[in-house]
């Protein structure tokens, strides 16, 4: 009966500590969203034409962590430079669409390392061909060259294959690396392992041997003396390892979490491990634990779990060895732990682990819930299992992922439709409703929007005499499918494709558009913001502010109008602003954009007494420009000048000229020759 009792009340405290650790660690969708963001980051980056490396996200914060200790780390792989594991003909390697072609070599160094032969180079390619070395009659890469090369590009520090650098408090871990397209033969046995315990699965065994490996530039430490040290590369698993943390069940992921933890906050706290021990170490004790029982995992038995990998890692202390998941025969301690800073490290793990579960209660971070845990088992009973994240948490996390896509400047069309057809692979866009609102889809709508613009206006460009009326019409056909796609409760997205049937004289359907967006806008909360400020930021992530607000609100950027999108009304403004500041952008409140469009819709169908009162509305609205929820303040002046243009065109002269004053003598005004020009015509034709 004793052990029964026991066996219940432990069953409570893993309960209770599963419950705890998710808090702190993120509940399932949390961790999902944060791995979305980066995701997002690297397809959207990645397909920019102005640098040479792709980007890959790695380490804690790419898994899905945002702890104190999870700094920024990034993989640059270089475009221009395939790697192969297996020889292949010469006549064949035209096959193969890169500039630089390598050979990697392992059977002459440690086991997990490589070589690099070069069987043909680009000699543009600079960091490559500095580095190559003669061996024999063979040419290798310097990998110790290219290392002190890449690291020297910025004043940072060097840190393994890494170039280190600080920013706002964070390090971020840069290293460069190069792609091998061949899953290395001496890390078949993790296949064959693989497909006999079931874990990873199939399918992802299969994605995983199918995006090869990397090579980052540092060498091993069991050959510092032999001639191919200098040219040695650590074959690095980077794809593999995140599809297999991707791969986790959420009481897995949080088992690799708290261990992470524990290592910061226990282990590394202690002199004698304060630099021996890292997070991979911690990362393959999770995954050697995982493959022996990949289905038992539950918050019941969630604390025995981190026991057993606390357990696995001193059991590898004891040995001195530490047996890479990829590639076992590569001991990953040597020449780290040995000697007398290997007995001091088991001394402490060992009374650690003596101390029982109870050690956890050094995790300074879990401390106090956790405490009352083990006091007071019961107290597991209390929160529903079932419990998930608020929704203000979740909206925030979506909402990073909206604003580290807004970062990223995209500019020309071929990168935008790169985008488009990259996001596509994660995401379509024929969903339901409850998926487009989603931080997702809506990168990729508005990712898809700007390119759907870039089609509708390519026909103005200087070259236009070259650009044929089927292709135009071509072009406008995809492009207005490409915008009615992304308007499904998106009132941004939904006021641009209006801007699209007003520009292409469909006035009704416009006006119909518009009275939709402003149905929806009076049936729920809006606010409306201008820019993605750090204040701004730092607001939406510390207050209860819903995301479905924020998106409802049109969000994200106010209206980008520039020459090649402007409409005619516009174009004065536009180019105005070109002079100025060399920007040809104008950015307009939604809501004033939308009274705009209305207003001039029902003039060029006649319907004077309507506009009239889209023109009541819009001046309601610039007359209260002093409350920043409708007029940010660096807005009021476009908002001053619109509202003159709608008097001017209705025949209010003396109420345009006004409006024009007032535009004319705010301090953000961009375009004032533009207002000047307006003002000077008013007065010049007499209308008084």
């Amino acid at each position: 009966m004793a052990s029964f009792t026991e066996h219940n009340e432990l069953s409570l405290i893993s309960k209770g500590l599963y419950r705890i650790v998710s808090e702190y660690m993120g509940h399932e969708c949390i961790v999902t969203q944060r791995r979305q963001r980066w995701d997002v980051f690297d397809v959207i980056l990645n397909c920019r034409s102005d640098i040479k490396e792709n980007k890959v996200a790695t380490g804690s914060r790419a898994e899905g962590f945002e702890l104190k200790s999870s700094d920024f780390d990034d993989m640059f792989v270089d475009r221009n430079v395939v790697v192969l594991d297996i020889p292949i003909f010469p006549n064949l390697q035209n096959n193969i669409n890169k500039s630089t072609i390598l050979l990697m070599e392992t059977d002459e160094v440690s086991p997990g390392f490589a070589v690099v032969k070069c069987l043909d180079v680009d000699t543009n390619n600079t960091t490559i061909f500095s580095s190559l070395v003669l061996r024999g009659s063979d040419l290798y890469v310097n990998s110790k060259q290219i290392r002190e090369t890449f690291q020297s590009t910025n004043a940072s520090s060097g840190h393994g294959p890494c170039q280190t650098d600080s920013f706002f408090g964070f390090d971020a871990d840069r290293t460069y690396a190069l792609k091998c397209l061949d899953w290395p033969k001496s890390a078949v046995l993790f296949v064959r392992r693989s497909l006999e315990r079931g874990w990873p699965l199939y399918d992802d065994v299969t994605d995983i041997c199918g995006n090869g490996c990397f090579l980052v530039p540092i060498n091993s430490k069991q050959q510092r003396y032999s001639d191919t040290w200098d040219l040695e590369w650590r074959i690095s698993f980077t794809f593999a390892e995140k599809k297999m943390v991707y791969s986790m069940n959420h009481c897995q992921f949080l088992c690799y979490g708290l261990s992470k933890l524990f290592l910061n906050e226990v282990l590394k706290k202690t002199f004698a491990c304060e630099d021996l021990l890292c997070s991979y170490f911690i990362k393959s004790a999770v995954f050697w634990e995982i493959s022996e029982d990949s289905n038992n995992w539950s918050y019941f038995n969630f604390l025995s779990k981190f026991w057993n990998v606390f357990r696995r890692l001193i059991n590898w202390v004891s040995k001195g060895y530490c047996p890479n998941f990829f590639i076992p025969e590569n001991n990953m301690f040597y020449g780290k732990i040995h000697g007398e800073k290997q007995r001091m490290l088991l001394s402490t793990m060992r009374d650690l682990y003596r101390e029982g579960f109870r050690c956890l209660l050094r995790c300074t971070s879990l401390n106090e819930t956790l405490s009352k845990i083990f006091t007071y088992p019961a107290a597991a009973l209390i929160c529903d299992e079932n419990e998930r994240a608020s929704m203000s948490t979740i909206e925030r996390e979506r909402l990073k992922i909206i604003l580290t896509a807004d970062t990223l400047s995209i500019s020309s069309a071929q990168e935008k439709r790169k985008i488009v057809e990259s996001l596509r692979n994660m995401l379509t866009l024929d969903t339901d409703s409850a998926v487009m609102t989603s931080a997702l889809s809506l990168t990729v709508v508005n990712t898809v929007r700007t390119y759907a613009e870039h089609l509708f206006f390519k026909h103005r460009e200087i070259h236009q005499h070259r650009y044929s009326n089927s292709k135009r019409y071509c072009d406008i056909k995809s492009a207005l499918s490409l915008t009615r796609k992304t308007r499904t409760h998106l009132h941004m997205n939904n006021l641009l494709y209006a801007k699209l049937m007003y520009m292409t004289g469909n006035y009704h359907r416009t006006i119909d558009i518009l009275h939709y967006i402003v149905h929806n806008l009076r049936t729920q909360p809006h606010k409306y913001v201008w820019t993605l400020n750090r204040a701004f930021i730092t607001n939406m992530l510390t207050q209860e502010i819903t995301y479905s607000s924020f998106v409802n609100s049109h969000i994200l950027n106010c209206i980008k109008i520039d020459c090649l999108t402007a409409i005619d009304e516009l174009k004065l403004e536009c180019v105005a602003v070109h002079k100025t500041c060399g920007e040809s952008v104008l950015f307009i409140p939604p809501l004033v954009f939308l009274y705009f469009l209305l207003f001039l819709s029902y003039i060029r169908i006649g319907e004077n007494q309507r506009g009239y009162a889209a023109l009541e509305d819009l001046r309601t609205l610039s007359e209260h420009c002093d409350d920043r929820i409708h007029i940010p303040k660096i807005m009021r002046a476009v908002s001053w000048e619109i509202l003159g243009i709608c008097q001017e065109q209705f025949g209010y002269y003396n109420e345009a000229l006004q409006s024009y004053s007032q535009a004319l003598n705010d301090e953000h005004n961009l375009f004032q020759e533009a207002t000047l020009c307006r003002i000077l015509l008013l007065e010049s034709n007499d209308h008084s």
